[in-house]
């Protein structure tokens, strides 16, 4: 017999028997309770009308199952108005009316879906020997209780993609708890707009820069505070950095050039006598490896041959065909040392035009196939390709490359101005030994690049709270500069003064909201990008 206290104490349920077999652990039991209250009416009855037997799935002992195989029993209601005539007496201790499993196990399943999902909750539960199918799962997420908590006072908004490029919602997060307190429909502003209206009570909205929030809130929420995010604002600020180092392109290649400098030629001249020095071999590259297997092993082939091996034991020794063979060995009609040469194409009638393209200058194969075709020849695109593009690696210009051809030194490495403004914005103290950054190194070089970065380094440095020039100022500066990219940007800052003063000054940031939107990308992938929103929304809204 198993203890009493593995087993759930619930009132008015008494054990009969008790049966451990193969299939489990089965525990026959009825209730016992003298009377039961009607569910419609309320009204207390001791009139039994019938039994009917139940049966219920309680979590596992340790891996092993447990059942309830129950006689209940049906009610008479004494309450000769209610509509319910007969019901069956509730166990709010042990199940809900017409469950097949326990309110414990039901609990388990409910806790699975949450962390895990469809799919994986139902992998999940089969090892831990609570066996049930995704859909369940999914069914006791949506109807999974959340308990509402306060009225949101300082909100954050961002967007996350239902398919990227698509479909987007909107994410509503509870910046005082840090939770998630709605997923919207669209980022279009009308299902924020609306939200805000039944939330009068919010007093702080955190937002990114997008033009469609920051309408929905002025509209539907003038009495909260909008803040714009510090990190997107750093994010345009980079964007007009990037603008600005692209225009002054040739500038800075000229300026790493002039600060890398070439080497001088040497003041007394190598002696006659002297032996030149041998340019160290370039490594082969894949092509040209494989090109020098496929031709010793044709070799091969032609030695076995030599040694008087038949056909068919060359073939079975260098695991080819016996077509591959002859091809390699040669015959009547395929001369020995043919194979892998290039024969005649369709092209070599047009040779004199193609050369007169390569002479003139031309690299758009595309545009010579259209000439040659004009002119009669039948040729597809890509034998004309492969025409020209031997001609043009013969000649030095743009294309494939004949071996005899040298390669072209390369220049000065400039790295792109993506890369630049990211260094420029993610400048730190060097650690001992490290090399100086680009910009750093070419800034003062090019005229008027050094003024502009000054001006973009003291916003970022408002951003960051190390600088305190008022936004009036310094918008006043950036427009007064000369630099398109950093006016531009300041005009924009412009159209949401007010937010972008209240991202300076405050400490309200949209750190949280980023956060969850992370949050929410694990979970719609964990689920395979096919939840619902309503789905997706149970799982996300639930904190933890």
């Amino acid at each position: 017999m198993l203890p009493p206290t593995l087993l759930p104490q619930v009132p008015g349920l008494q054990v009969r028997a008790l049966t451990i077999g193969s299939n489990g652990v089965l525990v026959e039991a009825a209730t016992t309770a003298q009377p039961a209250t009607c569910p419609d009416c309320g009204r207390t009855s001791v009139r039994v009308h019938s039994r009917y037997p139940r049966t219920l799935t309680d979590r596992p002992l340790a891996t092993t199952p447990l059942r309830y195989h129950l006689t209940v029993r049906r009610f008479v209601c004494a309450n000769a108005a209610c509509p319910r005539r007969v019901f069956a007496e509730p166990l709010p201790d042990l199940a809900s009316p017409r469950a097949r499993t326990t309110t414990d196990l039901t609990a388990a399943h409910t806790a699975i879906g949450f962390t895990a999902g469809g799919e994986p909750g139902s992998r999940l539960a089969r090892a831990l020997a609570m066996p049930t199918s995704p859909d369940t799962l999914l069914r006791r997420v949506r109807a999974a209780h959340v308990p509402p908590g306060s009225p949101p006072r300082y909100v954050g908004l961002d967007d996350w993609a239902v398919k990227k490029g698509q479909h987007y919602g909107t994410m509503v997060v509870d910046l005082e708890r840090g939770r998630v307190v709605a997923l919207l429909p669209g980022r279009d502003g009308t299902a924020v707009a609306d939200w805000l209206r039944a939330n009068p009570q919010v007093q702080v909205i955190t937002r990114d820069r997008w033009t469609a929030y920051a309408s929905a809130a002025t509209d539907a929420a003038p009495q909260a505070t909008q803040v714009a995010d510090r990190w997107h604002l750093l994010k345009n600020l980079r964007e007009a950095v990037e603008g600005v180092i692209a225009r002054f392109g040739p500038e800075l290649r000229a300026a790493a050039v002039a600060l890398t400098g070439s080497p001088a030629p040497p003041s007394d001249p190598t002696p006659a006598s002297s032996p030149l020095p041998v340019p160290a071999a370039e490594p082969l590259t894949t092509r040209e490896l494989n090109r020098q297997a496929r031709r010793a092993r044709r070799q091969r082939v032609r030695d076995l041959r030599d040694q008087g091996l038949p056909l068919r034991a060359i073939a079975r020794r260098m695991r080819m065909s016996r077509e591959t063979v002859r091809a390699i060995l040669g015959g009547p009609d395929r001369p020995h040392g043919r194979l892998g040469r290039r024969g005649p194409t369709s092209v070599d009638g047009y040779r004199a035009e193609v050369e007169a393209w390569v002479g003139a200058g031309g690299t758009n194969t595309a545009e010579l196939y259209r000439e040659l075709t004009a002119k009669g020849c039948g040729a597809r695109y890509d034998a004309v390709r492969r025409f020209a593009n031997r001609l043009l690696g013969s000649s030095g210009k743009p294309g494939r490359r004949s071996p005899a051809t040298p390669r072209p030194t390369p220049a000065v490495e400039v790295p792109s101005a993506r890369r630049v403004s990211f260094q420029f914005l993610r400048r730190r103290p060097l650690a001992a030994g490290e090399e100086m950054p680009f910009l750093d190194r070419v800034r003062g070089r090019v005229p008027g690049l050094d003024a502009a970065l000054e001006v973009a380094s003291e916003f970022a440095g408002m951003i960051r709270r190390t600088a305190a020039t008022p936004l009036a100022e310094w918008v006043a500066k950036a427009t007064a500069s000369g630099v398109p990219e950093l006016a531009r940007f300041a005009v924009g800052l412009q159209t949401d003064e007010a937010a972008v003063i209240a991202a300076l000054t405050t400490h309200w940031n949209n750190g949280a909201v980023e956060g969850q939107v992370g949050r929410l990308k694990a979970i719609k992938r964990q689920m395979y990008g096919r939840a619902n929103l309503d789905l997706l929304a149970a799982r996300v809204l639930r904190k933890g």
